[in-house]
């Protein structure tokens, strides 16, 4: 039976680590991204959503449920999506909850920050 190389615990990958070691040394940064999904109804929402790698990268997967018609994501169900924005987190779970609280208008003025800081960066002053 192979077993973990720091704790001893079972683990299914032979010569590796168990979940539990192995996600102790993951990075918890990342960016919390915004969305704005409209659905064929006419109404639209603001989808939260993390990430470690290039938001366009995510969004990107997130218009390919849309296209491809995938109804079992929640993205997919919309006809028309846009990226508002993004903000940097040093604990990308922890934000992603307190953001998904908050009233439409607040994560609105998030979105919007995060988009001047993008831009900020790009082009300076």
């Amino acid at each position: 039976m192979p077993s973990c190389k720091k704790c001893g615990s079972y683990t299914k990958y032979f010569n590796g680590l168990c979940y539990s070691c192995y996600s102790k040394g993951q990075s918890k940064s990342g960016k919390v991204y915004f969305n704005k999904v409209t659905y064929p109804s006419g109404k639209s929402t603001i989808y939260t959503g993390q990430t470690r790698r290039s938001v366009y990268k995510r969004f990107g997967e997130h218009l390919g449920y849309q296209k491809n018609g995938n109804k079992n994501h929640y993205t997919g169900r919309g006809v028309r999506q846009e990226l508002l924005g993004s903000i940097f987190s040093k604990n990308r779970f922890k934000a992603e909850r307190t953001i998904k609280q908050l009233p439409r208008e607040d994560k609105i003025k998030l979105a919007k920050r995060g988009a001047r800081g993008f831009l900020r960066s790009i082009f300076g002053s």
